[in-house]
């Protein structure tokens, strides 16, 4: 796993896919990339977590390391003229190349993460795609407000 800095100044995590319920690690295929250590802490919340309606599972490619829990308050929408909207979102989870629970998203790691949006799940994300099926162009992003302008800009110039 990667211990380098961030590649990007400000800190976000891209929004690319969703990813279906049966797609996720079983306590079997975690075993098979722990070998026989005792599991952690995050294995143990992951293998007890119960989905509910304003969480969604969600496929990105870490462009920066970050710990979880991490609270967001903005959702980038490249396709919003006004570059998105406010969101009151945490980060649960967060699972290594998709197979193994950790405490942070690593930086360069395909992650699968597990967002809780406090007043649902904004309905512009009902137009993501599955994570087989997408084609991981940037448009949505969970950010800080402080720092979006520098960051929608960053990702129009990478589209």
């Amino acid at each position: 796993m990667n211990s380098l800095k961030s590649i990007v100044e400000n800190e976000y995590v891209p929004i690319s896919a969703f990813v279906e319920l049966n797609k996720l690690p079983t306590i079997d295929s975690i075993n098979s990339y722990t070998s026989d250590k005792e599991h952690t802490n995050e294995i143990i919340q992951y293998l007890n977590w119960k989905k509910s309606p304003n969480e969604l599972v969600t496929f990105c490619r870490a462009v920066c390391e970050t710990h979880i829990p991490k609270k967001f308050d903005f959702l980038i929408d490249l396709l919003d003229e006004n570059g998105g909207i406010n969101v009151n979102a945490i980060i649960t989870h967060a699972l290594w190349n998709g197979f193994i629970p950790l405490n942070f998203i690593d930086l360069g790691y395909k992650t699968i993460t597990i967002i809780k949006f406090n007043n649902g799940i904004p309905e512009r994300l009902n137009s993501l795609k599955e994570m087989d099926k997408a084609d991981f162009k940037s448009r949505f992003a969970l950010c800080s407000k402080l720092n979006k302008e520098e960051i929608i800009a960053d990702l129009k110039n990478c589209n």
